[in-house]
């Protein structure tokens, strides 16, 4: 909002009735704009333009100044450290793999370290670390998961059934969803895959279930303890980003705790001894770690309310979902580390310890190790422009695309021979491949001047990338390939790139 204060509409007549071009003119002069290059943009637009940096380009709007020597040093530093980091895989890469327009590349190593980090986090049998499958679904990575005993939480029975598939233990797959039909449920509870049910329709249907496959009013037998949970809102607040936040008044999960409601969760537990867990996700990116943590105390404080109310300890499970913030700037060390919130959760929640702990960590496991390389096809610099045009926009960054306030990534630049690019800091901008006029990967970014043939990597795309893409345009989804730190950095195929067919078979026939 600073730019739209800028502008002094105090010297707009308050007793006078402004139109827009009077509005859109004073915008235009406050900013050294020519209004006579405007006059095909609307009030709308220029009041964007105020409010977001740019995203309407003007025709004889002054280029950006260059960044002061400090930041421009800084721009180059960042750019180095990124770039230096994915320098050998990148090389390795163009000169060894089919000509590349787009690839994933993904590290093993970083990915095994990460997974370690979390379970050296929290020692000992009492937990289940159930990787967020939704975050990347593509089979080899999940494999690395589930050999390393890992287990799956999974948002639609697809989910459970290629995890099952891939062969994490059943009990080990979490199966969570706001919307699971009759047949899903009965096969997941069949499979003996663990439940969190989200609302009372749920509830209904699993009494239901088991009142078909055990008779009406019979005991629901020792084989299911443990399996089911109810997912309860904790109503703890929002992050900074609303769409990933689920733990807010309005949010369409769980069944909110409020003293309004107690009693009645307090009899759902009554009534169905066979709820014995309870789960609480409060959200993903854009949440701070204290609201996890709240988030988890009310989860012990509401299981402790269920034991004193019944008079005996029934609730043995606690998923306190996943949600710890991921920072996308490329390196590798710059995260909120698993054993910080173990430790948080040690001092404020030491009860949560005493139940079977689930967690459901996804972007922070899998984002970082994750990068994506993209050949540049051709840079406008043309009439105040400077936008390369890479293979990757939308259609494999719909939040960066839609959101990139919210959701920025950060990029190194590479010669054709995969070499990292020096020189003098360039603001441009990233645009991708989509037929849509915000398909933008990044605008008003700072980096080494892209030419066509250069090459862009991506940081920061192990996950919600690929789970993520879009059939707009009907372009093929990326290769995906696992290295190794080895040098040569040793590829292997995860994922082939998508055939022209597969991509129109998805259309009928």
């Amino acid at each position: 909002m600073e730019k739209l204060r800028a502008v002094d509409f105090s010297q707009i007549d308050a007793n006078e009735t402004a139109s827009a071009a009077d509005m859109a003119r004073k915008i235009c002069t406050d900013k050294g704009w020519n209004p006579e290059e405007a006059v095909h943009l609307t009030l709308l637009d220029l009041l964007t333009e105020c409010i977001n940096r740019s995203n309407v380009r003007l025709a004889a709007a002054a280029p950006l100044p260059p960044p002061s020597v400090i930041n421009r040093l800084d721009h180059e530093a960042a750019h180095r450290a990124r770039g230096s980091s994915v320098q050998d895989v990148v090389q390795h890469a163009i000169a060894t793999l089919p000509p590349i327009t787009a690839v994933d590349l993904i590290s093993v190593p970083s990915l095994k370290a990460r997974l370690t980090s979390l379970r050296d986090a929290f020692p000992g049998p009492n937990f289940n670390h159930a990787v967020a499958v939704k975050a990347n679904p593509i089979p080899s990575v999940l494999r690395i998961a589930q050999e390393m005993g890992f287990g799956a939480e999974c948002a639609s029975f697809s989910e459970v059934t290629h995890s099952l598939a891939l062969g994490f233990p059943p009990r080990s797959v979490v199966y969570d969803s706001p919307c699971k039909t009759t047949s899903e449920l009965t096969a997941a509870l069949r499979q003996g895959c663990y439940i969190n049910l989200d609302n009372l329709e749920e509830i209904a249907k699993v009494e239901a279930i088991f009142a078909t496959i055990y008779g009406t009013g019979a005991p629901v037998p020792p084989l299911h303890d443990a399996q089911i949970g109810l997912r309860i809102n904790p109503i703890v607040g929002g992050g900074t980003i609303a769409s990933t936040s689920t733990a807010t008044s309005t949010s369409k999960f769980g069944l909110p705790w409020t003293p309004e409601t107690e009693s009645h969760l307090l009899a759902l537990f009554e009534a169905h001894a066979w709820l014995q867990g309870l789960h609480v996700h409060v959200g993903s990116q854009g949440c701070a770690v204290d609201l996890l943590v709240a988030g988890a105390k009310r989860a012990v404080d509401f299981a402790l309310l269920v034991h004193a109310h019944l008079g005996r300890r029934q609730v043995r499970v606690l998923d306190i979902g996943g949600g710890l913030p991921t920072v996308y700037d490329g390196l590798r060390h710059s995260d909120l580390s698993y054993a910080d919130y173990a430790a948080r959760l040690r001092a404020h929640v030491p009860a949560v310890f005493s139940f079977f702990v689930m967690t459901e960590f996804g972007r922070s496991i899998f984002v970082k190790p994750g990068i994506t390389l993209t050949k540049v096809e051709s840079v406008k610099q043309w009439a105040g422009q400077n936008t390369s045009v890479v293979h990757v926009g939308a259609n494999q960054f719909l939040r960066t695309a839609y959101l990139p306030q919210m959701w920025p990534h950060s990029f190194s630049v590479f010669t054709p021979n995969g070499v990292l690019k020096e020189g003098p800091m360039v603001c441009q901008d990233i645009a991708g491949p989509l037929c849509f006029s915000g398909d933008f990967l990044a605008r008003d970014v700072w980096l080494p001047q892209i030419q066509a043939g250069d090459y862009v990597v991506v940081h920061d795309t192990g996950g919600y990338t690929q789970s993520m893409y879009s059939k707009y345009n009907s372009r093929p989804s990326s290769a995906v390939y696992g290295y190794e730190s080895s040098s040569p950095p040793a590829l292997t195929l995860f994922k082939p790139e998508e055939t022209i067919d597969a991509v129109l078979a998805f259309w009928g026939p």
